[in-house]
């Protein structure tokens, strides 16, 4: 059996059982020892991936980083998620404001107004929402078990996803630009996630 000893304080402490260490809870920081090994910080063991998951951290690793394919599904995903319900709020926003036009000659009329404000704005706070939300993820991401989390392996914050999303649309708006940087960066972030300081991870790799 593995003997387990930490640090605390400058302090060494054990040895412990796995159970004793995880029982007495463990920070993703903390000094780690196996018996003789050396000292990691108890994210980088595989030992207590499992551990961490269970209370919701999700650790970026050259193995679980979401690439560009599976990326790009996702965003088509979310593409027509967001037509669709564009199409729905405006239809209900003509019927209210303009009963007697038809629907066609109403987006024309504001065809200008609708593509450069409504739809920003609309991508934004979508993609906003939805990384803030319990999931962490898009719908389209969800549909393909990616989630989006901070440097420490966290779900992300509310401004920390607002951020997020301001910077996808500034990806898009500069002919998509910004998305190149999956290919060529080290944790494969698009520039969104760079700016934000996020990682879109797989939760089906370990």
């Amino acid at each position: 059996m593995d003997n387990f000893y930490i640090q605390e304080n400058g302090e060494q402490l054990g040895p412990f059982s796995f159970d004793e260490l995880t029982d007495r809870g463990l920070e993703p920081d903390t000094p780690v020892r196996i018996n003789e090994g050396k000292w990691e910080k108890a994210a980088d063991m595989s030992d207590f991936l499992e551990y961490f998951r269970y209370y919701g951290y999700y650790f970026p690793t050259e193995a679980n980083l979401a690439g560009f394919g599976i990326r790009l599904l996702a965003y088509i995903i979310d593409y027509f998620t967001m037509v669709v319900i564009l199409i729905i709020g405006i239809t209900i926003y003509a019927s209210i404001t303009a009963p007697n036009v038809q629907l066609d000659d109403f987006i024309v009329k504001n065809q200008q107004f609708f593509q450069v404000a409504v739809a920003p704005i609309f991508m934004i706070v979508y993609f906003t929402l939805t990384a803030a939300s319990p999931l962490s993820s898009s719908l389209g991401q969800a549909a393909f078990k990616l989630i989006i989390v901070d440097q420490n392996g966290r779900k992300v914050t509310f401004l920390r996803a607002l951020g997020r999303g301001f910077g996808k649309f500034l990806s898009g708006f500069f002919f998509g630009v910004g998305f190149l940087g999956i290919f060529f960066s080290q944790y494969k972030q698009a520039f969104h996630d760079v700016m934000a300081k996020t990682y879109v991870i797989r939760k089906d790799v370990y």
